[in-house]
């Protein structure tokens, strides 16, 4: 069996809405890291799944490497002081990666606070984390892979 190396990483894209509720502030998104899977050998397969506080697992016959840690993609919400709002994460296998081998999909997205939606402080921001699951295919090409999700937040 030959291993392959394959360095994998995701960008997320910032996104802003404006609210339609009539508050005083609208609501904005700014992205202040990207998602990364980190360093593995595809081997015949399988998964890498990178949780929203950073924690980094394989599945299928993909062996982690550890000096290519993963990490969660991280945002700041700002708007007004207190306000809740929603969490819209990209759905099952809409996220490509693309590099020199076949495209890699993302699915399982998951976010700190939940997609159910966060609280901004009293000071009117909160961080939130961001984490998903890659397929990686049989034998994945090594490289680097490189792709964008958008993460969509709204008044409630």
């Amino acid at each position: 069996m030959t291993h392959k190396w394959a360095a994998i990483t995701a960008c997320a894209a910032l996104a802003t809405l404006v609210a339609s509720h009539g508050w005083a502030q609208e609501i904005a998104i700014q992205n202040t890291r990207g998602l990364s899977f980190g360093s593995f050998v595809a081997g015949n397969g399988g998964s890498v799944a990178v949780s929203p506080s950073g924690l980094r697992s394989a599945g299928g016959d993909v062996l982690l490497i550890r000096s290519g840690e993963g990490l969660a993609a991280e945002f700041t919400v700002t708007g007004d002081a207190e306000a809740t709002y929603t969490i819209q994460l990209p759905g099952n296998d809409f996220v490509k990666l693309t590099g020199p081998g076949s495209d890699m999909v993302i699915n399982d997205f998951t976010s700190a606070p939940s997609g159910a939606g966060g609280q901004l402080s009293a000071g009117g921001s909160q961080s939130l984390r961001v984490g998903g699951t890659l397929n990686v295919g049989f034998a994945q090409a090594p490289g680097d892979y490189a792709g964008t999700l958008s993460v969509i937040v709204n008044y409630n």
